[in-house]
């Protein structure tokens, strides 16, 4: 099936300010739109209001014994949220992903490193965390432009994007922020010729 538009419902958990999530919001459109040349649609709300809802990370999501939050836990809040969002479109087939944001360290069984963020290659929920993106300077401009690249690594992902090696593409994996800072706010011409040729 042939899809227009891509449809990205932001899910917000944690202590978030609202400037930053219209900010984030606002430019991560705009970026799809510069980068997939296709029409995205970001949006926080299923219903008219303007009010950003910002939840509550899942209890079921925190570790004690490893003082972090699994992904798994939060795959399912995403999952929640998703079907949430696809009762506004009724019974219209829709490329409807579901990025869920948070502010908390995050960890998946078997990983070691920083987590920055997970997805499933060709999956419907990505997730990203600004936690570890701070510097000591807290700059929040910075925390926004590496949580878009982030946004992006992941977003790939679930359109079907692996990781790529060519540098500067959003899906360079990212070991520590210095990676994230080396990447563009872009996909590279063999990640984009992937994505056009699955999803417009």
């Amino acid at each position: 099936m042939v899809y227009n538009k891509l449809y990205i419902r932001i899910a917000a958990a944690g202590n978030f300010d609202e400037k930053f999530l219209t900010e984030f919001q606002k430019e991560l459109q705009s970026l799809l739109w510069d980068t997939l040349g296709i029409n995205a649609s970001c949006f926080y709300n299923v219903s008219n209001s303007r009010v950003i809802p910002i939840y509550k990370i899942p209890s079921t999501a925190y570790t004690p014994h490893i003082g972090k939050y699994n992904t798994q836990s939060l795959f399912i809040f995403g999952k929640e949220r998703r079907e949430e969002s696809l009762k506004k479109f009724g019974k219209a087939e829709v490329l409807l992903k579901v990025l869920v944001l948070v502010d908390v360290d995050i960890y998946k069984s078997g990983f070691t490193g920083t987590l920055f963020g997970e997805a499933e290659v060709g999956g419907e929920i990505a997730i990203v965390t600004t936690a570890p993106l701070e510097n000591h300077f807290k700059s929040n401009f910075l925390i926004k432009e590496r949580a878009l690249k982030e946004a992006l690594h992941e977003l790939g992902h679930t359109l079907g994007l692996d990781h790529c090696k060519i540098p500067g593409c959003a899906m360079n994996i990212s070991k520590d922020i210095y990676d994230i800072d080396e990447k563009k706010k872009t996909y590279c011409k063999q990640c984009l010729n992937k994505l056009f040729g699955g999803y417009t």
